[in-house]
């Protein structure tokens, strides 16, 4: 539910999956609508199911999602994507925060209560965005899975084989300027690479090289931007103004080399807004632990920088 706006948003989406669902085909859907509140009504659009609010309180539609959860098993599984991005923008409703751990509090309880297995998924990680608001209470009982990239001798098979499709033979070099371009080697980042390889050999610039990768990595990061905008969004969506606009700092200044920035010149850069020297500090290891956690930046010993060469070219191209 990448782009839910809010919890009552969140609620109608959650319900319309349970009801296109093998699950939700039964009497339960029945028993379900003729419980509503007098202040919720059904709206069928082909096949989809809405809620559509006439006197708005998402805690009431959250009483009834719960009444179908008391039909499921632990053999149903719910998937909920992007869960943080939704917390970012309850918590640009309430600063505060009150609103974003109701609602995780909420969540933690139909864990506790019900027998479906919740899985939570996501670009940017739940863990991180609940330290950052002091609410790791509300997702203790989960477990982090983090799925990390290809090894180095999957990556090389996977490209190999890839060229074997498109009745390529990508030889070593080749293969291994892919894997310098991308540097962290999922499969996302490496199927753009081939793609856009494939558009530059289409164009009859002639069989894969390192130079024509070269070509497709600087004609993918300037034409191909909207593969890695909502690198730069989910910082506006998530973050409040002060925390986004230091993230991008610290991103403007790692993607200027290859090898990254020194923590302590971050330190000095950012002494120009925090004087004291703790709270520098503590401001800094704050950054530092939400763009490393999700996926911007890596560390090494007193050195950060960007974990993907590729997002780094973008993060320059985009800065100018």
């Amino acid at each position: 539910m990448p782009d839910a706006e809010d919890e009552l948003d969140f609620t109608k989406r959650l319900i319309r999956a349970i009801r296109d669902s093998d699950w939700g085909a039964g009497g339960w859907f029945d028993a379900f609508r003729s419980k509503l509140p007098d202040d919720m009504e059904l709206v069928l659009k082909t096949s989809l199911l809405e809620l559509k609010a006439k006197n708005f309180d998402w805690r009431r539609p959250a009483e009834e999602l719960e009444m179908l959860l008391k039909g499921a098993d632990a053999q149903t599984l719910l998937l909920i994507d992007e869960l943080p991005l939704l917390i970012g923008s309850i918590v640009h409703l309430d600063p505060e925060g009150t609103r974003a751990e109701r609602f995780l509090l909420w969540l933690k309880r139909l864990r506790e209560q019900y027998q479906p297995r919740w899985f939570f998924a996501g670009s940017i990680g739940l863990d991180s965005v609940a330290r950052r608001l002091r609410l790791s209470g509300t997702i203790h009982d989960l477990q982090l899975i983090e799925l990390g990239a290809f090894s180095p001798e999957k990556a090389r098979k996977y490209l190999t084989l890839r060229g074997n499709f498109h009745d390529w033979h990508l030889n070593q070099e080749t293969v291994e300027a892919i894997l310098h371009a991308v540097e962290w080697p999922i499969p996302y980042y490496l199927n753009l690479v081939l793609e856009e390889l494939r558009d530059v050999v289409n164009e009859g610039r002639g069989k894969p090289t390192p130079l024509l990768v070269e070509h497709a990595v600087a004609r993918l990061v300037v034409h191909g931007r909207t593969h890695f905008d909502h690198w730069d969004e989910r910082l506006q969506k998530l973050l409040e103004p002060g925390f986004s606009s230091r993230c991008e700092t610290i991103l403007g200044m790692a993607s200027r080399g290859e090898h990254g920035i020194l923590i302590a010149t971050i330190e000095l850069r950012l002494s120009q807004e925090i004087s004291n020297y703790a709270e520098r500090l503590r401001v800094v290891r704050h950054l530092l632990d939400f763009l490393i956690s999700d996926g911007y930046l890596t560390r090494h010993e007193d050195t950060v920088q960007f974990r993907s060469d590729l997002l780094r070219r973008y993060w320059r191209e985009v800065q100018g």
